[in-house]
């Protein structure tokens, strides 16, 4: 069965009240390494930063929530339901990746010989699925 436009505004207000009712720190963290997310440094050395930051943490958990949503709902779409829905889920995306962006890593003490820059490169390990034929 398709799902109507009030059914995706619907759906998108149910995954803000995931996001918005969070767990603790700790479960959100384990759940982040369920989600397989990885993490490279592209500059600067990770060491340096902290990266069990609370505002990190509840970003990243956001964004990783709303991946699963996507590719959970978006093959249940017809192709006009498909464009509503990619535009609203583009916004609220948006919204946690600046958030994601924002978050101030740097440890307390940064010895002089640090710039404090660091380049992240986050991505989600997804199995692709095979077609039986």
């Amino acid at each position: 069965m398709k799902k109507t436009n009030k059914d995706i505004i619907s759906l998108f207000g149910n995954i803000q009240k995931v996001i918005l009712t969070k767990p603790d720190i700790n479960q959100m963290f384990d759940e982040l390494q369920m989600m397989k997310f990885k993490i490279r440094p592209i500059q600067g050395e990770l060491m340096s930063f902290d990266l069990k930051n609370k505002q990190f943490i509840e970003s990243l958990w956001s964004l990783g929530k709303l991946d699963e949503f996507f590719y959970r709902e978006i093959s249940s779409l017809s192709k006009k339901e498909k464009e509503l829905f990619i535009k609203l889920f583009d916004s609220l995306y948006f919204k946690y990746q600046q958030q994601l962006n924002q978050s101030n890593l740097q440890k307390k003490k940064i010895t002089l010989n640090r710039t404090g820059l660091l380049e992240l490169e986050i991505y989600k390990e997804r199995k692709l699925k095979q077609k039986v034929n």
